[in-house]
């Protein structure tokens, strides 16, 4: 097992645990994708196959694709050619987790950038402060 990529999954685990109650979470989706994109690239994760997602888009039945990192799993949207390839897994069912991280949120997004790349667009305001009343500017 490679202690950095182990580091870089619990990384991903608390940002995306995080990004759930997020008032903009499209950044920390943002770098969660881009990690485990390059942890599959780099052959320490591994598609396992698609699950029906649990919140169909618009009354329409869609899959997730389930990635295994050191006992973690994580759901992405999955590629076309992920649609012809993998297994369907059937109904998602939901993830028991038996790792405890103790992880802040700040370090863990100063691991996922460093790793990445990926860094937050300074000139871009998230969406909670564009549509926000002038009081909260």
């Amino acid at each position: 097992m490679n202690y950095a990529s182990k580091k870089i999954a619990e990384a991903i685990f608390i940002v995306n645990r995080h990004s759930k109650a997020a008032i903009d979470p499209r950044y920390l989706y943002q770098l969660k994708k881009a990690a485990i994109e390059k942890l599959i690239q780099e052959g320490h994760a591994k598609k396992l196959g698609l699950q029906f997602s649990n919140n169909p888009k618009k009354s329409y039945q869609h899959s997730n694709l389930l990635i295994d990192c050191h006992g973690f799993l994580f759901h992405l949207p999955p590629q076309k050619q992920d649609m012809k390839d993998l297994p369907h897994l059937g109904i998602m069912q939901p993830i028991k987790t038996t790792n405890q991280v103790r992880m802040s949120l700040s370090h863990a997004k100063s691991t996922l950038e460093n790793y990445t790349g990926v860094k937050p667009d300074p000139l871009k305001k998230s969406a909670f402060y564009e549509n926000a009343s002038p009081y909260f500017r």
